[in-house]
């Protein structure tokens, strides 16, 4: 019998993932001192140790699986990239850890979840615009799709977020009494009721950390229409994404522009029915799976996002927003630039 426990934290993509994460590894000494495991020395390496399994395997998920098998307490590993996995890569994962497995999908709103989406996807390259993201969100949304998805952006966007489908191939392959769906709070709640949340499944050496500094890795509308037409532009230049990526998304996007959050509007989204539908129909199929909840079920309902339609904003704040932009990057190179070699 397997001697430790591993608790994966899979996701939904913009489910409170970074929060999670970022807590962890703030008291990743701490935790081990408490018998719980985190591997790899920072977030980033869990990334790409994930991102290793995904492709077939490699040095660095056989070393985080290795430190998991080895460990008979309690290891925690938290990618949202593992989310929509396929079996077959479960199955790989399954075989490559020796511990019992307990898999965790954090699920957010499903209003909430498009604006933070789509400008997730243009950090990500993508040079959809927001009326497009929406509108194939909608259309390709599971309850209605027959087949394959029929959009660029619905399928993106269901990748992510179709809860129903993630928890049935994780069960598939753990088991359903090994699957937790977690729900992130609505607005206005504790700040600390996800971590507790999260805490209540991974266990009690987690649930009295202090407060960890918060990442603020989303953008506004200025910035988000900024780097979705800066996409648009280096596609013309024959360099897609992920060319340029430790430029455009490490530091354009995730240091420079996502500071200029606070001074921008918000993407905002008011509820359509159609959310609301679908909504019901992904708490159904969760329900219907038999998976354990943690948290309550009418967090799921959609809430309105406040904010403005990002295409309706103007072409001076989108071009301010890439002047700051450009401001912030050179600025950040020249600095480099001057650091005195080791």
């Amino acid at each position: 019998m397997p001697a430790g426990r591993l608790v994966l934290h899979v996701g939904a993509m913009k489910s409170g993932t970074t929060f999670v994460q970022s807590r962890l590894f703030a008291h990743r000494d701490l935790l081990r001192e408490r018998g719980v495991r985190v591997p790899g020395r920072q977030r980033r390496s869990q990334v790409l140790a994930v991102q290793q399994l995904l492709r077939g395997g490699g040095p660095m998920w056989d070393r985080h699986a290795a430190s998991v098998s080895r460990h008979d307490g309690t290891s925690v590993i938290s990618v949202e990239l593992l989310g929509p996995a396929p079996r077959e890569v479960l199955m790989r994962l399954r075989d490559s850890v020796e511990a019992e497995v307990e898999v965790v999908l954090t699920a957010r709103d499903l209003n909430r979840s498009i604006p933070a989406m789509w400008q997730e996807t243009v950090q990500n390259g993508r040079s959809w615009r927001w009326h497009d993201y929406v509108a194939g969100a909608h259309q390709d949304r599971p309850s209605a799709r027959a087949g394959a998805p029929a959009t660029d952006p619905g399928r993106a966007f269901w990748i992510q977020q179709d809860l129903v489908r993630m928890v049935r191939t994780w069960a598939s392959v753990f088991g359903h009494e090994r699957v937790t769906v977690v729900t992130v709070p609505p607005p206005g709640a504790a700040p600390e009721l996800l971590w507790s949340r999260f805490a209540a499944v991974a266990g009690p050496e987690l649930a009295d950390l202090t407060s960890a500094p918060e990442p603020n890795e989303s953008l506004g509308a200025a910035s988000a229409s900024a780097m979705r037409r800066l996409n648009e532009l280096l596609d013309a230049e024959g360099l897609p994404f992920p060319q340029g990526h430790p430029l455009r998304k490490r530091l354009l996007t995730k240091q420079v522009l996502a500071a200029r959050k606070p001074a921008e509007p918000a993407i905002g989204l008011a509820v359509a029915p159609w959310v609301v539908e679908e909504a019901r129909a992904q708490q159904r199929g969760l329900t219907d799976l038999g998976v354990r909840l943690v948290g309550e079920w009418a967090d799921l309902t959609p809430v309105a996002v406040p904010g403005i339609d990002p295409e309706t904003i103007g072409e001076g704040e989108v071009a301010e927003a890439a002047l700051a932009g450009l401001a912030g990057l050179v600025a950040t190179l020249t600095r480099a630039e001057q650091q005195p070699p080791d």
